[in-house]
């Protein structure tokens, strides 16, 4: 399973960057929806201040080159280091292995999230076509 978390840590830069590739600038800056995020806020993550300023091309970027430092030293960890746990304030009692799992995770609702940003540009051009979805 462990395997699975590196693969898809490793492979979100690039996935990221086929699915904004063909998009502009304005498309990357357009939230679908009220109270939705834009791919340019996606891309830099909230941890940044004013992300909805920033470049979506640079903070992908960015997010790329984090992702390889942060991943070089996920490969020295072992086993006995996956084990290790500390406390969250929010959650309580969290492992090493925990807070890599949900890496991953974190990372397929960022994907998904633009996925959706995709599929509502669609919606308003499908005709009568949208009777079959209801978009939230």
């Amino acid at each position: 399973m462990l395997q699975d978390v590196f693969n898809v840590l490793v492979s979100t830069p690039e996935k990221l960057r086929r699915e904004i590739e063909t998009m502009s600038l304005r498309e990357m800056k357009t939230a679908p929806a009220p109270g939705k995020w834009s791919v340019q806020v996606v891309l830099a993550r909230a941890d940044e201040l004013h992300y909805d300023r920033k470049d979506p091309n640079n903070s992908l970027t960015e997010f790329t080159r984090k992702r390889k430092r942060n991943l070089r030293w996920l490969r020295t960890l072992r086993p006995a280091h996956l084990k290790r746990k500390g406390m969250h304030e929010r959650v309580g009692e969290i492992s090493v292995g925990d807070f890599i799992h949900e890496w991953a995770f974190h990372d397929l609702g960022h994907l998904k999230q633009i996925l959706e940003i995709k599929r509502y540009a669609f919606f308003p051009r499908m005709g009568n076509m949208r009777k079959f979805y209801q978009m939230s």
